[in-house]
């Protein structure tokens, strides 16, 4: 079995169990991730769940006895993670633990590793069935400063704020950290009864990336998860975006700041499952991802309009963003021209040049999928999310395969559908 390729089975309902063999790597990774519905009535609470499993299990029931037991199996290091892809709110559970080859003192490093990871998520401390006031208490302050901190980085405030806008009536436009509203509203046994129907319902990815016994780690985690009761388990669809607005949504946000932050949203009606998605990875690198695009040559360096600049592509929904900082003066102009540099990629000015260099991009990020365990994990969790499995040599032939003309006629379809500007009170223009 070829596991460089790529192994997946399932092992217990909605649950799947993902290897990827690579003997290169002196550490190993394992990836838990359960996979659920964005929703507001729950986003808060998921973003919390794995903190609080963090504090405390049956075996390890505090920080300090969960990090000694990391140290002594050769500094093993467990964190966690919430994402948003889609639809999807993703939290994750991530381990990196030596491998056994390196063992000096014959520890079955992964065994032992292995117990810590399935203790954490299945053995949370409890008192009388609930998780404990005080850990819970501690995790929803920090969960709440997370979100406050967003206030005060204004670029990824911006950012933020675009995706509420521009997908005010869809379930993307919600943080997958909740609102501070809601983590306040959190108790011990909403976040019990939150985590008790995450195990029952949610999907589950389980990667394992390096040099494993595959064979007998998939068999434990299948026991672990064959203890609980899965039913009703979840849709993890994601609803592509279907067209741009009608009139363009059109919205100002005033602060005490002294940059705006300009940022644009555009539908683009391409998404990862469409067979042209490599041509618009090519278009949004041309546009405004990196240092040779039309953004950042001609936007920043040729005309001063701002102190930044860059696209980025969105293939879950099919949309794409321009987000930049500028003088609030300079609006207008760099409104036009970064709009003005879009009508050039339809108008089919797009160089050989810009074209060579937006595929050695592209083919670059491929082939570097292989230089860590992370990156691996990444790409083949793509795939699966996407349904649909190509290996970073497959994808590169796909770049160097594509026509300007493919480019140019993904660009007609782009229509920019919200635009918006956080700038300063009037008072202090």
């Amino acid at each position: 079995m070829n596991f460089n390729i790529f192994n997946r089975q399932k092992i217990a309902d909605g649950v799947f169990f993902n290897a990827i063999q690579e003997t290169k790597f002196k550490s190993n990774l394992i990836s838990v991730r359960f996979i659920v519905p964005l929703d507001e009535s729950t986003a808060a609470k998921n973003a919390l769940l794995f903190p609080v499993l963090l504090r405390g299990s049956k075996n390890f029931p505090d920080i300090g006895a969960i990090r000694r037991e990391e140290e002594s199996v050769y500094d093993t290091d467990i964190s966690d993670g919430v994402y948003k892809r889609g639809d999807t709110q993703i939290l994750e559970m991530r381990m990196r633990v030596l491998d056994n080859r390196f063992s000096i003192d014959g520890m079955d490093i992964t065994a032992r590793a292995v117990h810590l990871l399935s203790d954490v998520l299945f053995a949370p401390v409890m008192e009388n069935g609930i998780f404990l006031a005080d850990y819970v208490e501690s995790e929803k302050q920090m969960l709440v400063d997370d979100i406050r901190a967003q206030i005060n980085d204004k670029r990824r405030y911006a950012m933020q704020r675009l995706m509420e806008e521009m997908f005010s009536d869809d379930v993307f436009g919600i943080s997958e950290l909740g609102t501070v509203e809601s983590v306040c509203a959190i108790t011990p046994e909403s976040l019990t009864v939150q985590y008790q129907d995450l195990l029952s319902r949610a999907r589950v990815e389980i990667f394992a990336v390096g040099n494993f016994d595959f064979d007998s780690l998939g068999k434990t985690f299948a026991k672990s998860f064959a203890s609980l009761q899965r039913k009703n388990i979840v849709d993890t669809e994601t609803c592509a975006m279907q067209s741009a607005k009608e009139t363009v949504k059109t919205v100002y946000e005033r602060q005490n700041i002294s940059q705006g932050k300009l940022s644009l949203g555009f539908y683009t009606g391409v998404t990862v499952r469409d067979p042209n998605y490599t041509a618009m990875q090519l278009l949004n690198i041309i546009y405004g991802a990196g240092v040779t695009s039309k953004l950042f040559l001609n936007v920043r360096e040729k005309l001063s309009l701002c102190y930044y600049c860059g696209s980025g592509d969105n293939g879950q929904k099919g949309f794409m963003t321009v987000h930049s900082g500028i003088e609030f003066k300079n609006e207008k102009k760099a409104a036009d021209e970064i709009l003005a540099q879009l009508e050039e990629i339809k108008k089919g000015n797009i160089s050989e040049n810009e074209l060579r260099d937006a595929k050695l991009a592209l083919i670059d990020s491929a082939e570097r999928i292989a230089d860590s365990a992370i990156n691996m994990l990444n790409w083949y969790f793509a795939c699966v999310m996407n349904e649909a499995v190509i290996t970073p040599k497959e994808k590169c032939e796909a770049i160097r395969a594509v026509k300007t003309e493919e480019i140019v006629k993904i660009a007609q379809n782009i229509r920019l559908d919200t635009y918006y500007f956080l700038c300063a009170k009037e008072e202090t223009i």
